[in-house]
């Protein structure tokens, strides 16, 4: 009975403390509402791309911003608080503004409850207005130097400044608030030792910006303007004007082309074929003789397209050189047909294998006149159709076909730097066979001598329409791995 007692009491006494507890806890005051803002009091944006504002609200109450209502050209997001989330980062955009006056806001953040109040103003610049009136470009400066003016008007601050240190400018910079404000600038150039020279100067007012160009007499040295940009494949002479009062010299990026300086104000060119297998870019470049003049140049630029045409196994390389891969008629032909001519190969890197070959041929009407050149050699005449001439004087049948058979190496085609071949018009003054009869002389050279020559009648005296596109590289397909690299090929004509 005193057990039951004891827990009793117990009891009574903890729910009499629970009580107490519960008590306390109801008689404590509730937390005040809260908000806090990182904004800035003011923010300045411009008058064209303005640039986005933003700034963040973390409260305990539902808040909200006010004051852009009826500002069309302000945007506020979110403008107040989401049931889910009393914090928020606020983003702040702008329209540009289209008037020469600058416009403001004032936003006003507040928390329901809380006694504190955010404001913030958003200024936005007035759109400048620039309005000059330059040096005219025919104003020109004389060499001696001296100073010019222009006029600008802004109704915000400005900034001039020239693009080369030898004209200044004062005043260069000036500020105003609101209305069209006239300013005179004064632009002094120093003095010109050099040849004739530009710059340009530039005002700028906010977003606003105006450009012109001052131009300063000097000495002249520059090409007269040309009504073209290529020259002919096959070569071209020009004359090309000078307007220049120093004494100058000429060079050009190509060594093969031939200048001649004819007075101080006239450069004789002459730009042979394109002796490459790429189009070329042909430069000509005049500078000045007295060295105190040294960066002082004027230029010229043509274009000169490619003579050749290519078929079968090949690569035209960077430099303008030509790869040719074994294969059948893996070859370089001439865009244009010849009659006598001289064709010279300069050769790079090679690789001649025992069953390598690099002919030489043309076939004008039926007649085949080709350099067979591989392991052995043959220099070669085949003349088909029907002959003018059919019979010797003695009554015999002419032949069609004449062949010089000639002995090479491997090692003398992988030796092999220069490779010509050439058919020439000779008269023959007392052949027993043909008097009075051209005939061909056709040579094949081998680094830079003549290896093996053949004299036949010529299709050219036969019929002197006759004209044929040469071609080198391949006739057959090899399986010896043989290449060449060929660096450069002349074409070079004969005169009849």
């Amino acid at each position: 009975m005193k057990t039951i007692f004891k827990t009793a009491l117990c009891l009574s006494v903890l729910l009499l403390a629970s009580s107490c507890v519960l008590d306390q806890i109801d008689s404590q005051p509730a937390a005040e509402p809260r908000l806090t803002c990182d904004a800035l009091e003011s923010y300045t944006v411009q008058a064209v791309k303005p640039q986005d504002i933003s700034f963040s609200v973390s409260a305990t109450t539902p808040w909200s911003v006010t004051g852009f209502e009826n500002t069309p050209w302000v945007t506020v997001s979110p403008a107040s608080s989401a049931e889910s989330s009393l914090a928020e980062d606020i983003r702040i955009k702008t329209a540009e503004n289209p008037d020469t006056e600058e416009r403001s806001v004032v936003l006003t953040i507040k928390g329901d409850n809380v006694a504190e109040v955010y404001t913030v103003t958003i200024t936005q610049m007035r759109r400048g207005k620039l309005v000059v009136t330059p040096i005219a470009e025919t104003d020109i400066f004389a060499a001696a130097g001296g100073a010019k003016t222009f006029e600008l008007q802004s109704n915000i601050a400005w900034e001039a400044h020239a693009a080369d240190e030898w004209l200044t400018l004062s005043p260069a910079s000036g500020t105003s608030d609101g209305p069209l404000k006239s300013f005179s600038v004064t632009a002094t150039a120093a003095k010109n030792t050099s040849v004739t020279r530009s710059t340009t100067v530039s005002v700028v007012a906010g977003d606003e910006k105006f450009e012109f160009v001052v131009n300063q007499q000097g000495q002249s040295f520059e090409f007269k303007p040309v009504d073209f940009t290529e020259v002919d494949r096959n070569g071209a002479d020009l004359v090309l004007g000078v307007d220049a009062t120093m004494d100058w010299n000429a060079e050009c990026n190509i060594p093969e082309v031939k200048l001649t300086k004819d007075g101080n104000d006239k450069l004789l060119v002459s730009v042979p074929r394109n002796n490459r297998f790429a189009p070329r870019t042909v430069k000509i470049t005049i500078k000045p003789v007295d060295a105190s003049y040294a960066g002082v140049s004027s230029s010229l630029e043509f274009t000169q397209d490619i003579i050749f045409a290519f078929e079968g196994n090949y690569e035209v390389l960077s430099d303008g050189s030509i790869k040719i891969m074994c294969g059948a008629k893996s070859r370089v032909k001439t865009i244009d047909s010849y009659r006598f001519v001289n064709i010279v190969l300069k050769l790079g890197e090679k690789h001649f294998g025992s069953k390598g070959e690099l002919w030489c041929a043309v076939n004008a009407n039926g007649c085949n006149i080709y350099n067979q050149l591989s392991l052995g050699g043959n220099l070669r005449i085949r003349q088909d159709g029907n002959l003018p001439v059919t019979k010797k004087p003695d009554g015999a049948d002419v032949s069609t076909y004449q062949n010089v058979t000639y002995s090479f190496t491997q090692d003398q085609l992988n030796a092999m730097d220069e490779y010509r071949f050439e058919v020439v018009n000779t008269l023959s003054e007392s052949s027993e066979d043909y008097p009075g009869v051209y005939r061909h002389v056709v040579n094949f050279w081998y680094n830079g001598a003549v290896y093996a020559t053949m004299n036949y009648r010529s299709v050219f005296a036969d019929d002197p329409s006759a004209e044929g596109n040469y071609w080198f590289g391949f006739y057959n397909s090899t399986s010896d791995d043989t290449w060449y690299v060929v660096k450069s090929c002349d074409v070079i004509p004969y005169a009849e």
